[in-house]
């Protein structure tokens, strides 16, 4: 696996990213047993299954996806300590098929660049839970698909939105917000979790507007472990 490149904009976008050469490529096996290692305790693992139903040819078929994904779960134990989350819901169906003890995540993008959610008809990523055939409500759609969280763009948010969700029943899992006015927003909005490529930023957010937050957990035996 490469190191972004000097000079990009995806190293403008992470500015204090340290680059280490040669790594590898994370397996699920080094996941877990990096996990296993952790504490005081190990939190919840939100992995994202990532496939695109416009190129179908560059994933498995949603079903042995699936197979594969809860076999593996299966395999390490975790299929009660792990939240899956897509925004190809085809799969997300999928795993439910499969599994019920599985918690789901829908992710959704309203925003125009890239959108998985269509203003008028249907889309490919949604397997047939567009919001036009549930009085134009997303969080309904999720509902009856099935879904235990609803993961939106932060920029589809609103204070109704999240309301609405929650008292459907789903809780809502916001993406992707690093800075602190975005935090503090997403507090403002009632919102239950907060998706970030910085969560020490996130955590401290959270304790100055009154939270109580975990402490961290980390591998026994290191100086952050021995800190926390």
């Amino acid at each position: 696996m490469g190191t972004v490149r000097p000079g990009s904009s995806q190293e403008t976008r992470f500015p204090s990213q340290q680059g280490i050469n040669k790594e590898p490529i994370p397996m699920l096996s080094d996941l877990v047993a990096w996990w296993q290692s952790l504490t005081p305790y190990q939190p919840v693992l939100n992995i994202e299954l990532k496939s695109d139903p416009r190129y179908p040819d560059e994933s498995p078929d949603p079903d042995d996806y699936a197979r594969i994904v809860v076999g593996e779960l299966k395999r390490w134990g975790l299929l009660t300590s792990v939240w899956l989350q897509a925004f190809d819901w085809r799969l997300l169906q999928a795993i439910q098929r499969l599994s019920d003890d599985i918690f789901t995540g829908y992710l959704s993008s309203e925003r125009d660049h890239d959108a998985t959610v269509l203003k008028e008809g249907t889309s490919a990523w949604l397997a047939g839970f567009d919001p036009c055939h549930y009085s134009s409500s997303l969080p309904e759609a999720i509902r009856a698909a099935g879904g235990r969280f609803w993961g939106p763009a932060f920029a589809d948010l609103s204070k109704e939105r999240v309301q609405e969700a929650q008292t459907l029943g789903l809780s809502v899992h916001t993406w992707t917000l690093n800075e602190d006015h975005a935090f503090q927003e997403a507090i403002k909005l009632g919102v239950n979790g907060i998706t970030s490529d910085y969560p020490d930023r996130a955590r401290s957010a959270l304790q100055a507007a009154g939270f109580s937050v975990a402490p961290p957990s980390a591998p026994a035996g290191s100086a952050k472990a021995g800190a926390a």
